[in-house]
């Protein structure tokens, strides 16, 4: 419709479109050796706003002069941001979610956190085809509030996508990350929820008996005796080797866990222990002492390969299934043999010190943060006759 130019009246670059519906400030500016004018949509043209657009106009011309001026940051609805590869890229979750995951990778970070990060990502699908731009905390919330799972399980799911959407922060796509305004336990159903997921579920003395019934190779015997016997974690057991066990002593070292078939250290500093072994434990490698004693260093293995065990994947899918199954006993995972061992000592009142170096925690909180319920008649245990505070 034409400009108007209000000469002196008006500061440098600043100048007054007309158009049908009235009249609109408009800034003009070099950038990159083009010029460009760019309207403030909204503004009456009045002597508080013009000088508002001349502050505004001296910012730019000073972001420009430092090299850092986005132009997409300063007019986000401009065609013209194109031109200096600011725009607006349509990036869904899904996008961060797989940049993220390559990012751990390339970090060499454990086999199984990245596994842990790959059933993440799939457990976040109902989110991958939002865009990036458009997810918001009201998304979140409802997304929260439907899970069937564990509290713990959905605040894993949250971390790794606020650590993903981190990266659309960073792009200069978003402001801020909405993840981060997410309380998993303010939001997490109850009616929703599978609050009974990987609790501590012991098996009772008369179950442990049934699971041996059922176990078909001698092999799977001796791994889970030595399992409840000692309380070992199952992917500590996959590493366990002869040189670790000191038959005089009756003692183990734990020192390494076989994860994904990738050995490494034990799970904390405190893991690395030196361990007792009752006389069941001691059974039990005097049976797989004929399997694996002098074909390997590993002690136990699966006996339908002749190969040491992968992990604890390994021995849930290809044994503990099977035994659970065809026993018809209520289905627990396998890392319930270590819970049966600390809540079966709790309650006959062993010494919590002991239990905890046997197990490898650093002191007695983990034991009263995982098992307070076994520990309510504890005293009461220990001032009954014949009770014995320390290790058999």
């Amino acid at each position: 419709m034409g400009k108007k130019q209000q000469g002196s009246a008006l500061p440098r670059g600043i100048t007054v479109r007309r158009h049908k519906t009235g009249e609109t400030l408009q800034l003009t500016f070099t950038f990159n050796g083009v010029l460009c004018r760019e309207p403030l949509s909204g503004m009456e043209v009045n002597a508080r706003n013009i000088k508002y657009a001349e502050r505004f106009l001296g910012e730019i011309q000073n972001r420009i002069a430092s090299g850092d001026f986005n132009y997409l940051q300063y007019f986000p609805r401009s065609k013209k941001a194109a031109l200096f590869g600011h725009q607006k890229k349509k990036k869904t979750v899904k996008d961060y979610l797989e940049e993220y995951l390559v990012i751990s990778e390339n970090r060499n970070l454990s086999p199984s956190t990245l596994d842990g990060y790959r059933k993440c990502l799939r457990a976040l699908r109902v989110l991958h085809n939002i865009y990036v731009t458009e997810l918001t905390p009201a998304a979140l919330k409802s997304w929260v509030s439907t899970q069937k799972t564990k509290l713990k399980t959905i605040r894993n799911r949250l971390s790794f996508l606020r650590s993903a959407i981190d990266e659309a922060v960073t792009d200069g796509l978003i402001n801020d990350n909405p993840v981060a305004h997410i309380s998993a336990s303010r939001y997490f159903s109850v009616e929703y929820g599978n609050t009974e997921e990987y609790e501590v579920d012991p098996f009772t003395p008369s179950e442990i008996s049934i699971i041996y019934m059922y176990c078909r190779f001698p092999q799977w015997k001796a791994t889970f005796q030595f399992a409840f016997n000692t309380g070992v974690r199952p992917s500590e057991l996959c590493a366990l080797r002869w040189r670790d066990i000191d038959f005089e002593r009756k003692t183990a070292f734990v020192q390494n866990a076989v994860v994904e078939g990738v050995e490494k250290s034990t799970k904390t500093r405190a893991g690395t222990r030196k361990i007792d072994l009752n006389e069941e434990a001691i059974a039990a490698l005097n049976i797989q002492k004929q399997f694996t004693q002098l074909k390997n260093e590993f002690v136990f293995e699966d006996p339908r390969t002749g190969e040491p065990w992968a992990g604890s994947d390994a021995i849930r899918q290809k044994a503990w299934r099977i035994i659970m199954r065809e026993s018809k006993l209520r289905y627990r995972n396998p890392y319930q043999t270590r819970h049966t061992f600390a809540t079966m000592h709790i309650s006959s009142g062993a010494n919590l010190f002991w239990l905890c170096k046997q197990m490898g925690h650093k002191g007695p909180d983990m034991l009263f943060r995982n098992y307070g319920s076994y520990l309510v008649d504890y005293d009461g245990h220990l001032s009954k006759p014949g009770i014995k505070t320390g290790s058999e």
